[in-house]
């Protein structure tokens, strides 16, 4: 086993194929040596997970540590705004945390832990006013070309693709001569060429559309009509780029038009599928594809709309089960009252409130669940909705209203451990 980028057999580290930050399958190997997993996470990496840290955050992707991942954003609590650091409702409030507020005026206003601030020696119980938990919102400021054709973006994109080619085809060395542009790319910060495109007009979208759930890395390679060897890379089902690689060792056949397609999910589970793309030219179909700076502006409002969707929330198994689990490590604590409902909806968390609200519908369903068909579609007919459910504002409201009340009336704990016994049983856990 030697170094993918340089051929020394010494001090070999295990890569995260696709940055860890960026998904929830982790693609590993032990082919790239310190110095140069440590370049390209100093030079790229760590800049990108940077900059999508708010979409990580809303994926339930965690830093390496478990933590939910933090970001900056301007954040708004009752009519009030701050820069903060935040990374969920816990964060903003929880026990101890404090936000001081000033004004056009110079006004300061203390935002913060209700027990903290009437313990505080100028306390004034008339100038206090308690803030909802719905009342907060956060604004984080995006640019389009930071996100997805950023210096550090494309080369972080060249590093997977390249990457996942040698772990894809057992390649466990460095070839010079066929891979010395890629990699003189990947190792090259300021290089004028550049070997990553934007997908353009191509089923490849509508097969991304189809095979990606919510934040699925999906990546296959294919060897078009001129001998080249690419890699199609789509990104959390957001983008799809184009990377070239290599000329091929593989002359192209004219029927290969069926390609398997690798799909890397949030939740952890990995899974291929075959996809086949149409011949234009009847000899062998290549992937039309423009420069970012071409393909940014042509196809940003689809982008921006594949991104939005970011905010829906998964309705598999796995990643339910996850949410569950988290419930069932606090419920205890809520049962002896250690802790309050707050802290069992995660201060409103859009993970955790769905959780609860799917483990509601499922329970008072219960005697529509159907044991003859698999879990997904149960739960898709339940919640009338495919791959993904949207928690408006509207249903976080209503059911935040409904579990207040049953925790005043001592009927929430309840519920939610039929709920869960409930789950557990129809998923085998």
């Amino acid at each position: 086993m030697k170094c993918v980028y340089c051929n020394t057999e010494k001090d070999l580290t295990v890569s995260d194929i696709i940055p860890y930050a960026l998904t929830g399958a982790k693609v590993q190997k032990r082919f790239v040596c310190r110095t140069h997993n440590g370049f390209t996470n100093d030079h790229y990496e760590k800049q990108v997970n940077a900059n999508f840290a708010v979409y990580r955050n809303l994926l339930g992707l965690a830093e390496r540590d478990g933590d939910p991942v933090r970001f900056f954003a301007d954040l708004n609590i009752g009519g009030h705004t701050v820069k903060a650091v935040i990374s969920d409702r816990e964060s903003i409030f929880g026990k101890g945390r404090m936000f001081s507020i000033t004004d056009e005026n110079g006004k300061k206003t203390l935002v913060g832990d209700l027990e903290r601030i009437r313990k505080m020696r100028r306390f004034d119980p008339k100038k206090l006013k308690e803030v909802d938990l719905a009342d907060i919102s956060y604004h984080v400021n995006d640019s389009m070309e930071r996100l997805f054709i950023s210096s550090e973006v494309l080369h972080t994109v060249a590093k997977t693709a390249y990457e996942w080619h040698c772990y894809s085809n057992k390649i466990e060395q460095y070839h010079e001569e066929k891979y010395h542009e890629i990699v003189s790319y990947i190792l090259t910060p300021e290089s004028p060429y550049c070997p990553v495109e934007i997908v353009a007009e191509s089923p490849l979208w509508t097969i991304m559309d189809y095979q990606c759930r919510v934040g699925t890395n999906m990546l296959f390679e294919y060897t078009d009509s001129d001998g080249n060897l690419y890699v199609i890379f789509g990104f959390w089902g957001v983008i799809l780029y184009k990377v070239r690689i290599c000329r091929s060792d593989r002359q192209p056949e004219p029927d290969a038009d069926i390609y398997t397609i690798h799909l890397y999910h949030v939740d952890g589970t990995e899974e291929t599928a075959p996809t086949g793309m149409m011949s234009l030219t009847g000899v062998f179909p290549s992937i039309y594809s423009v420069p970012p700076a071409q393909g940014l502006p042509r196809y940003c409002n689809a982008i921006k709309d594949r991104l939005s969707k970011i905010t829906m929330r998964s309705l598999s198994k796995e990643y339910l089960k996850k949410q569950v689990d988290k419930i069932k490590k606090i419920l205890p604590a809520y049962e002896i009252g250690k802790t309050d409902y707050k802290k069992v909806l995660a201060f409103g968390d859009d993970d955790r409130f769905f959780a609860v609200y799917v483990l509601e519908l499922l329970y008072c369903n219960r005697d529509n669940y159907e044991k003859s068909e698999t879990f997904d579609q149960n739960i898709k007919r339940i919640l009338q909705e495919d791959e993904v459910f949207t928690l408006t504002a509207k249903i976080k409201n209503e059911a935040l209203a409904r579990y207040v009340d049953m925790d005043r009336n001592g009927t929430l704990l309840g519920m939610l451990q039929e709920s869960i016994d409930f789950f557990d049983s129809i998923t085998g856990t």
